[in-house]
């Protein structure tokens, strides 16, 4: 019996040391905050030859590669399948090594081995795994809205940026137009030809234009700032990148259809859907703690000489209220998450119908501007510099009447980047782009990343 006893203890002491020798160590990261800012500066764009141009797909494919927040969004997904998987392992058990002298006894020594051991079975379990999996399912619908934040600044800054270089060569000819009519003006005045009125008036022109064209040089710093920021890479990498136009709404896109759509797919109502079925799953985890869960404790006693073998079976009872707080907290969490939904798909919702307005406002006015003024200053300037030519109309007019085509072809301008800035505020309302070939990007890189797993 002795040898029994030896044997019993000696096995829970061979068990805890197996059970520390297979312990994972700790391994040290720490953080360098000097490294991130030294590789952005070192990083560049080499997925293309030197000129080639860069289309939106293009931009977004190296935007994943190197994006801080689509990287961030990456890796919390994993972290929230790393806690998936956790959840799926048992409960730790409880082992209790107990000892007992009796002086007086013949047999002097008690020995045991306790243990308890929860069920880990039913409705706790289950609604432990589907909460988990549902976070997971939560987090990848962050990262695919972590990547369409990307991709939506991209297609801002790209469409500013070639707006603000198209702006600028119109102003920078506008500017020297008004420069040539201030001198002629100001040698006429001089000459007594003219009233010093119409410089000032000229010189005020003059300034008009040359701020304009200081604020669209200042709009492309900006928007290489903004493109530079969404690719991870520093500005200097970004200076002489040739991008492709951005792809304007399709004609034929049908609101009704649209609306449904952004109602049902977009990913933050999906994960307001989401955030609902965790309710749900904590509304049945809370039903389920009203009865008892179950410990069953195994052991072995050596009790002064006689060998013995205990069962416990333990019982973690509900509370005083038979958990009815708990569950009424459930419910009224669930028709809060409810609420939210709606409140998500309103938004949604209002968003589609909001840049569907601007975006036929944007469209009226651009056809007006192209249709009607252009023409106008266009035969304006046409016919004042036939008169100037034939001598009939004066140089300074001409000058005039230049200008007022720039002008006209600036306001066309402006009104086609209200266009396409209406066109992206679209795309960002339905969370899908008008370019098919980011259409598959997108989808790939939320199916890489969840196939990983």
């Amino acid at each position: 019996m002795r040898a029994v006893r030896l044997a019993v203890v000696s096995s829970a002491f061979a068990g805890m040391i197996l059970i520390s020798a297979g312990c994972t160590p700790y391994v040290a990261a720490p953080v360098h905050l000097e490294a991130y800012p030294i590789a952005l500066e070192a990083r560049r764009l080499n997925e293309k030859p030197a000129g080639a141009t860069w289309t939106g797909g293009d931009l977004l494919a190296a935007a994943l590669a190197r994006n801080a927040s689509v990287a961030e969004a990456a890796a919390k997904y994993r972290t929230a399948v790393a806690a998936a998987k956790t959840s799926r392992v048992a409960p730790s058990m409880t082992l209790t090594l107990t000892a007992e002298y009796a002086r007086r006894e013949p047999k002097q020594w008690l020995y045991g081995v306790g243990s308890d051991v929860p069920l880990d079975i039913g409705a706790r379990r289950g609604e432990r795994l589907n909460a988990a999996d549902l976070a997971a399912m939560q987090a990848l619908y962050d990262y695919g809205e972590a990547v369409w934040t990307v991709r939506t600044a991209l297609t801002r800054a790209r469409a500013d940026r070639l707006s603000a270089d198209a702006e600028a060569a119109l102003a920078q000819r506008l500017e020297a137009v008004r420069q040539a009519r201030v001198d002629r003006l100001d040698r006429r005045v001089a000459a007594g030809e003219d009233d010093r009125s119409l410089a000032l008036a000229a010189r005020s022109d003059l300034a008009v234009a040359h701020r304009r064209l200081v604020d669209a040089r200042a709009r492309r710093v900006q928007a290489d700032a903004a493109l530079a920021q969404a690719l991870g890479v520093p500005a200097a990498a970004i200076a002489d990148l040739s991008l492709a136009p951005v792809a304007p709404p399709p004609e034929g896109l049908h609101l009704i259809q649209a609306r449904r759509d952004a109602a049902l797919t977009r990913r933050d109502v999906l994960r307001a859907v989401v955030g609902y079925d965790l309710a749900e799953s904590a509304l049945r985890l809370e039903v389920a703690k009203q009865y008892p869960e179950i410990h069953v404790g195994p052991g072995y006693t050596y009790d002064h000489g006689i060998a013995k073998l205990p069962f416990n079976l333990g019982l973690l009872l509900s509370p005083m209220d038979l958990n009815r707080a708990a569950i009424a907290q459930g419910e009224a969490k669930r028709a809060e998450a409810g609420r939210s939904l709606e409140a998500v798909q309103a938004v949604a919702l209002g968003a589609v119908d909001q840049a569907w307005a601007t975006l036929g406002a944007a469209r009226i006015t651009e056809a007006s501007t192209r249709e009607r003024d252009l023409p106008v200053a266009r035969r304006l300037a046409e016919a004042t510099a036939r008169g100037a030519k034939a001598g009939e109309v004066d140089r300074v007019d001409d000058l005039g009447a230049q200008a007022t085509l720039i002008e006209a072809e600036l306001a066309v301008l402006d009104a086609r980047r209200a266009a396409i800035t209406a066109g992206v505020d679209l795309e960002d309302a339905l969370r899908v782009p008008f370019d098919p070939a980011e259409i598959a990007l997108l989808q790939n890189a939320s199916r890489a990343l969840g196939g990983q797993q």
